[in-house]
């Protein structure tokens, strides 16, 4: 089918069944929401199935957006495993699957649901690991777009009409899970009165992370400066484990004035903290983006990608990233990190009092 040929099958068909296929992680779901909301907006009779990584699920789960979550558990692989999700895929019988992630992985689980139609972004870097042979990848007017532009791109070949500069993430938080948090700090004995500072030192790639050390010296000065709720986030979520970096850090306080929030929340109370926050410190990685779409006051520290393909999109969000001759490398292992090394305590700390 033909572009026009699929918006009328889609506008025709009573209910014309959708898959979402973005089984990635925290970000990689965000960089999708808006996209999914517009073709929602532009086809509200669609049935709208998700699948998605066991790890982040939650951000979508019991989301109105979508009326079917199918979770992929990476732990339960097996032949066995791959022949159930297959046929409970086969068994939806959809009309229409739209991969968001082009990679293996994806391209799998496309071909497992055999859609009649089969569509792809071209996500962040285009399709690769040969995803493009089993969609049709649909890519942006412009090739230096950030990842949310380029999944858009689909939406616009749908026939969406929307505006970029004012996008709607459809992140539903609902009121108790905003309770939960509440009583989780009341136990840390948390005066909410008080300003919410969050900061999170961690992220998927060990290269993304800024110096424990700085994290600390950046803390203490925030402790010093002001009567605020500092709180240290962080889990296992990214990839790389993050276990140990909030010791690691609390060892280095001189106020040791801090709250460690670090594994005691679900990525729900994470959503509902990010509600009750004034500002959020932290390296790219997944809470950054969730905390944009959020519109969450913020300071990102980027280091080896590049920020107009991956960095927090729009919002409320200041980016500081150093340029050097090898940036963006995109090298998760990296050793040398000059780009996270020249970003100074000093300039985080101004922005804070500004933004503060």
């Amino acid at each position: 089918m033909n572009k026009n040929e699929i918006i009328e099958y889609l506008n025709n068909a009573s209910k014309p069944k959708i898959l979402i296929v973005q089984p990635s992680r925290m970000g990689d779901i965000i960089f999708a929401l808006p996209a999914v909301v517009e073709i929602k907006k532009k086809y509200p009779h669609a049935h709208i199935s998700w699948i998605a990584d066991e790890r982040c699920a939650d951000i979508i789960k019991d989301n109105s957006l979508i009326d079917n979550l199918i979770v992929f558990d990476r732990r339960a692989i097996s032949l066995s495993y791959i022949r159930k999700m297959k046929k409970i895929l086969r068994a939806e019988k959809f009309d229409l699957s739209i991969d968001f992630h082009g990679l293996f992985k994806s391209a799998a689980i496309v071909m497992m649901a055999g859609a009649k139609i089969k569509l792809a972004s071209s996500s962040t870097n285009g399709m690769r690991e040969l995803s493009w042979l089993f969609s049709k990848e649909i890519k942006p007017d412009n090739v230096i777009s950030h990842c949310i532009e380029r999944h858009l791109a689909v939406a616009k070949y749908l026939g969406c009409d929307f505006d970029v500069n004012n996008l709607d993430f459809h992140l539903e938080i609902k009121d108790n899970f905003i309770a939960e948090v509440k009583e989780i700090l009341k136990k840390e004995n948390v005066d909410l009165s008080k300003k919410i500072v969050l900061v999170h030192p961690g992220g998927g790639w060990i290269s993304r992370r800024w110096q424990s050390e700085k994290f600390a010296k950046t803390i203490d000065l925030i402790n010093k400066n002001y009567d605020v709720n500092v709180m240290l986030i962080g889990g296992k979520e990214g990839g790389a484990s993050e276990k140990g970096l909030d010791e690691e850090i609390i060892a280095m306080l001189e106020t040791k004035k801090i709250v460690n929030l670090t594994g005691k929340l679900t990525l729900k109370q994470l959503m509902a903290l990010f509600t009750m926050a004034n500002l959020f410190l932290a390296n790219e990685a997944g809470p950054m983006h969730i905390a944009t779409a959020l519109k969450v006051p913020a300071i990102a520290i980027l280091g080896p990608t590049d920020a107009k393909r991956t960095g927090p999109f729009k919002g409320n969000t200041t980016v500081v990233q150093k340029k050097v001759p090898c940036q963006p490398c995109r090298n998760r292992t990296c050793t040398k990190v000059d780009c996270m090394k020249l970003i100074s305590v000093e300039e985080i700390f101004e922005l804070i009092s500004e933004k503060i």
